[in-house]
């Protein structure tokens, strides 16, 4: 065991404990830090961290392993990253179709929406309004981490010729479509890969946005997953 201060040493133990240690300057060409090694030897053997124990603010470069093996970082302005492998890849998992949202009934469907719900007048959101929904409750979305999500849209009772845009709710709204249509009285729906992000700290949420009136319609039918089990 190294005690801190002294130097970092590639085939010994280096446990400063608790203390950080801070590298500063260095280049491409003169590294603050190398790391050498014997053949048939790892230059860097990271001991498993409990979750629990790696702050959610990390000094940006810091590097660590959970007990599940993944590999976390400090990113930008110090917030907890993920880094994928092959350990920890994503997966498509189809699931069994799940309705979130019908704002045709949106009493029944409260649980999945996280903003935007008086958007909605007569079973249908209102034109140059939005709706944020929450896909946390289908599994195993929070559980192993869904990053994305497959859903089927439908507008119902159009009142004109309009546009949809399902998109992240960490994000922007974009200034694409997700499914169109052209007149009054139509039903019409599209399959879309829509990013998951944040709303209001609720997590695995995304929005959808109309620029006309209609009734709006969302079934997750499938997720991409960060963390995957074994199936």
């Amino acid at each position: 065991m190294r005690d801190h201060g002294d130097p970092v040493r590639a085939g010994l133990n280096n446990d400063a404990g608790t203390t950080e240690t801070l590298l500063t300057g260095g280049s491409s060409t003169a590294p603050t830090l190398a790391l050498t090694h014997a053949d048939g030897r790892p230059p860097l053997i990271l001991a498993h961290t409990p979750e629990a124990s790696i702050p959610a603010d990390l000094p940006t470069g810091s590097l660590a392993t959970n007990e599940s093996g993944d590999l976390v970082i400090g990113g930008r302005s110090g917030t907890k990253q993920y880094v994928n492998t092959s350990h920890w890849a994503n997966r498509t998992l189809a699931v069994a179709p799940k309705r979130v949202l019908d704002t045709r009934a949106l009493d029944s469907y409260q649980a999945n929406v996280v903003t935007g719900a008086g958007n909605v007048l007569a079973g249908k959101l209102g034109a140059g309004k939005t709706i944020h929904v929450t896909v946390r409750d289908v599994p195993p979305a929070l559980t192993e981490r869904a990053s994305a999500a497959y859903v089927n849209v439908t507008v119902a009772g159009t009142v004109s010729g309009g546009f949809l845009t399902a998109y992240s709710s960490s994000t922007a709204r974009p200034g694409t479509s997700s499914l169109n249509w052209w007149g009054p009285n139509q039903v019409l729906s599209n399959l879309v890969e829509v990013q998951l992000g944040s709303q209001d700290g609720i997590p695995l949420s995304f929005g959808v946005y109309v620029n006309a009136a209609t009734s709006v319609i969302v079934d997750v039918c499938g997720l991409i997953l960060a963390d995957p089990g074994t199936y």
